[in-house]
């Protein structure tokens, strides 16, 4: 009997996923809500690299968060600032290191200062509702192994507290209020996942408070808007509108935040045309002078295939020299580039040329501290 009553339960559950399913609002409605903000613009650009971005050469955060962007991740800039008590250089450094069990004490006293100085970004990290809970449980497996390495773990910092994360939602709520448009989409996104039984009101809603941020050159929301729209086929990896004209809707407010110097729409607009793209197309050169290195990896992913490569190794040379000043790596000179097949002399004027172009580059930076770990790096 009980075997049955389960049975009966799953399948009122399915029953209840599938009506929510069938009563959610059809993206379809969402085109004619774009059609203004489309309209005003399509035609648009901007000469200023940083208008979309986060932080320019001028604040503090800049050189760390260009560098962990590049794929560096470099803790050294954050010192001065911390020494100077900046909480944000505080929470940046502890995430960083929050699954680095031999300095979990310091990462954890150092989450601790922050949130008491009042970043409601701390909070979060040692609230239950915080990317880092994972790692920061009292029984999670990295703090029983940070324990037996003698870590001694503050006792006085509440972690994975439900506390904390009543503290972080204030303070984001104040940063929110202050202006802050990546606390005011953190907010539009926890209340979709507080609310998750989608109305076309609510949804309308979603829309509206989208093209507002966008509207301040914060294209993130936007971003994950079009991904929501998108999916890519497992036969050839082709990045495909759920419908045509979800499809445009989405190229086209790609096309707009390219256009304003975001890095995310460029790389998507290349992904998405990447059978057909030419190598003259000018997102390549906006990306790259832009800092993206997964700019230029799309360049040589393209055309420098190991069977069929357009790119002559001159070319090759040059572009994953680029990649390399962006990102600090050098794998595609060592996959892409046949040794010995240019001059020392060759080589030398390339370098000479890579040194010109990458003087020009004006890094923009995309994430920002709501950013998912795992979307730290460009890719």
């Amino acid at each position: 009997m009980f075997y049955f009553d389960n049975v009966y339960k799953s399948a009122l559950t399915l029953f209840a996923v599938l009506m929510l399913s069938a009563c959610a609002p059809d993206p379809q409605d969402d085109i004619p809500l774009f059609k203004s903000y489309i309209k005003e613009n399509i035609d648009k650009s901007s000469d200023d690299p940083y208008i979309s971005s986060y932080v320019t050469p001028k604040d503090d955060m800049y050189q760390f968060l260009r560098l962990m962007q590049q794929g560096r991740g470099e803790l050294e800039p954050l010192e001065p600032l911390i020494l100077n008590g900046n909480t944000e250089a505080m929470v940046w450094k502890a995430r960083t290191n929050s699954n680095d069990i031999n300095v979990r004490s310091e990462t954890i006293t150092l989450l601790g200062k922050a949130m008491k100085a009042g970043d409601p970004l701390a909070a979060l990290a040692l609230s239950s509702g915080g990317e880092e809970c994972w790692w920061f449980g009292k029984g999670s497996l990295t703090s029983l192994a940070a324990n037996d390495l003698g870590e001694e773990i503050p006792s006085n910092i509440e972690t994975c507290s439900e506390e904390n994360w009543n503290k972080a939602q204030q303070g984001i709520k104040k940063l929110a209020d202050k202006g802050d448009l990546s606390a005011q989409y953190y907010l539009l996104k926890r209340e979709r996942i507080d609310n998750p039984e989608e109305t076309r009101e609510s949804r309308d809603k979603y829309i509206k408070e989208i093209i507002r941020l966008a509207e301040g050159h914060y294209y993130k929301p936007l971003k994950d808007y079009v991904d929501s729209i998108f999916e890519r086929k497992v036969k050839d990896s082709q990045l495909t509108g759920k419908t045509p004209e979800l499809e445009k809707l989405a190229v086209d407010l790609m096309m707009i935040a390219a256009s304003h110097n975001y890095i995310p729409a460029i790389n998507f607009l290349i992904d998405y045309q990447w059978k057909t793209i030419s190598i003259n197309n000018p997102l390549f050169d906006k990306g790259m002078m832009l800092g993206s290195g997964g700019t230029v990896s799309w360049l040589l992913t393209i055309f420098a295939k190991h069977n069929k490569s357009i790119f002559s190794q001159r070319e090759i040379y040059f572009y994953a020299s680029i990649y390399e000043f962006i990102t600090g790596n050098n794998r595609y000179l060592v996959t892409k580039y046949k040794e010995g097949s240019l001059s020392e002399e060759e080589r030398q004027k390339i370098d000479a040329e890579v040194a010109k172009v990458t003087e020009q580059i004006t890094p923009m930076v995309y994430i920002d501290r709501f950013t998912d770990r795992t979307n730290w790096v460009d890719r």
